[in-house]
């Protein structure tokens, strides 16, 4: 099922954009003195990105709220589009977007399945709020007490109620079967009374549902984690689960609701190792929503063979190569499937295989398979991580079911590098590797590397996740990889990258694009303010001369602008440019630094034979 998002913010109408008036407030309308009861919460429900304006800068308090549009700012609340609901949210539309299709809904679909899923909306609801005219329909004061208080989970003790007494005018114009639900919102100061009256029904406007939603909000004060209960201690009342990996302990009560995909149980009805969401209110647990009655588990076994009908597949399955006994598990419709890393189906699977199978009300939701043994010839190393426990290697090769894949490397791997015995320090990015792999993990690597040195002038240090060093080497600019542990050097002793400065000639070892050792030659600051040697390159187009100077096998680019004055020695003719000066040709220049490169005021050129 692919979700959809639609923003409320299109029913509620457009985005605002406007500079209010009123520095205080975002709108232009709710400034006013009669508008100072609900303007901070229109405020706060704006920021909050619940309720927005007109493209005037508008809010207009006094408009009408639909039923639909109140409906769904409650579900929001009530977190529809929290990250933390979206299985909840898979189940809502499961079972229920069958009875919402007759609605004929533009948007809304979320809320309104996420509504029926918490008990907020039944199927007979729909005809009262959503079916047909009725969701365009202003939504009245009672009909948002009764949605207010369901969508808190407040129907039950709203119903204990059996004597209703309410501090409104016209309490008893108020329909006995919304008795209950009014002195609900009432006694939890969510509603209140407009000149003492509830007028249960006028309709809702679009400053009464800011206030409402924002005291809601706080009234509530609700979050949602995802979760993975671990263990139920029904003797002592303990329930121990766990969120992002952080282990939590809970005494539940009476008062603590649970639920298996929505509905209420027992809490001797959850399993332990299942995924659930947990909802809290403020620092306290409301509820626990197991997702299955059954626990989750992955198990790891050998690949045996599967039968399939046109209903039911079925895989079987070994706990080992050894063992004679035969498992079989039936796997849920359209079972993905990935096979060396790559999406597949169950017929490129063999007899032998490892396979994962991720399992959920005890059926396989998921295989992960790979051969045995896979060897792979002829990669290049594309990225390898040994920052931590979990090595892992990314090679490019030309077959797509290998190139750009991340493989995890065994902690037993050998390594031999140009027929050497090495160790994982020793790959570099650029190698050519052939890999060895058992049961989807590397477990041998060979690499071959070809080993260059190089001089240029370092014109760029970039130190992050991974240290890089730019040159420039003969006019063009490159980029190096320079590993931890790359032995460096200047004046004759031994330094970290942070020594190293720009400008500064280095000689460096180039192994496969990584630099295995630095020696910084000298420094190319030039203090006489006199650059003097051969001319190995002219561009016209970025206005340089590039001169390589006595001993020296790197070229400093020198730049000239309209100032530059050029004379040719042992010739009488006048107007020389940049033109003039050809490769080989012999320059003495004077120059001032600019921001780092070398400006050229005077040029003297012999020409060469």
């Amino acid at each position: 099922m692919k979700k959809k998002l639609i923003s409320l913010a299109l029913a509620l109408t457009a985005i605002c954009t406007s500079t209010s008036v009123f520095a205080e407030y975002s709108f232009t309308d709710i400034g006013e003195e009669q508008y100072s009861w609900c303007a901070p919460q229109i405020e706060e429900m704006n920021e909050a990105g619940y309720i927005n304006g007109y493209p005037d800068g508008t809010y207009r308090p006094d408009n009408q709220v639909t039923k639909l549009e109140c409906i769904a700012l409650f579900a929001r609340a009530m977190g529809s589009g929290n990250e933390a609901n979206d299985d909840i949210l898979a189940l809502a539309h499961e079972k229920y977007d069958s009875a919402i299709k007759s609605s004929s809904l533009s948007w809304g679909e979320d809320e309104i399945v996420y509504m029926m899923y918490k008990e907020a909306l039944t199927t007979a609801d729909l005809t009262t709020y959503i079916n047909g005219d009725a969701k365009n329909l202003p939504m009245t004061r009672g009909e948002a007490a009764v949605i207010i208080t369901k969508a808190m989970g407040g129907e039950e003790e709203a119903k204990s109620v059996t004597s209703v007494s309410l501090p409104y005018t016209d309490a008893r114009e108020i329909p006995s079967n919304i008795l209950q639900y009014v002195k609900y919102v009432t006694d939890k100061e969510i509603m209140n009374g407009i000149d003492d009256a509830f007028s249960a029904n006028g309709t809702v406007t679009r400053s009464q549902i800011a206030v409402m939603l924002s005291r809601v909000i706080d009234k509530c004060d609700y979050s949602f984690n995802k979760a993975r209960i671990t263990d139920i201690n029904e003797k002592e009342s303990i329930i121990t689960y766990t969120v992002d990996g952080e282990e939590h302990s809970f005494n539940y009560t009476v008062d603590t609701d649970f639920y298996i995909k929505g509905e209420k149980v027992p809490a001797s009805s959850i399993p332990a190792n299942v995924a659930a969401v947990v909802l809290m209110s403020g620092d306290n647990v409301v509820a626990f929503d197991a997702m299955s009655d059954q626990s989750d588990e992955e198990i790891s076994v050998v690949f045996m063979g599967y039968n399939s009908s046109s209903t039911i597949t079925r895989i079987n399955v070994k706990d080992s190569e050894s063992s004679d006994y035969v498992r079989t598990f039936t796997c849920v419709k359209d079972v993905p499937v990935t096979y060396q890393g790559s999406p597949a189906t169950l017929k490129a699977l063999k007899a032998g295989d490892s396979v994962v199978l991720t399992l959920s009300d005890g059926k396989v939701q998921a295989i992960s398979a790979v051969e045995k043994t896979v060897e792979i010839n002829n990669a290049t190393v594309e990225a390898i991580d040994v920052s931590d426990e979990d090595v892992t290697i990314t090679i490019a090769h030309e077959k797509s079911e290998y190139d750009g894949k991340t493989y995890s490397v065994s902690n037993k791997v050998s390594v031999t590098k140009n027929n050497k015995e090495s160790d994982l320090r020793s790959i570099y990015v650029g190698d050519t590797v052939s890999l060895v792999l058992k049961y989807g993990e590397v477990t041998s690597i060979t690499a071959k590397a070809t080993s260059s040195t190089v001089e240029g002038v370092l014109t760029g240090i970039s130190i992050g996740n991974t240290t890089k060093i730019t040159m420039t080497v003969n006019g063009q600019e490159k980029e190096y990889i320079v590993p931890i542990g790359c032995a460096i050097e200047k004046n004759g002793e031994t330094v970290d990258i942070y020594d190293l400065k720009l400008d500064d000639t280095l000689r460096v070892t180039v192994e496969s694009g990584t630099v295995t050792n630095i020696k910084s030659i000298a420094s190319q600051t030039i203090s006489s303010g006199k650059i003097s040697g051969v001319v190995s390159a002219v561009n016209t187009g970025f206005k340089f001369v590039a001169v390589t100077m006595e001993n020296s096998t790197v070229p400093i680019n020198v730049y000239v602008n309209a100032s530059t004055k050029y004379t040719v020695v042992r010739s009488s003719s006048t107007g020389a440019s940049l033109s003039t000066i050809k490769v080989g040709d012999k320059v003495d220049c004077y120059v001032t630094a600019n921001n780092g490169a070398y400006v050229a005021s005077d040029i003297v050129i012999e020409k060469a034979n």
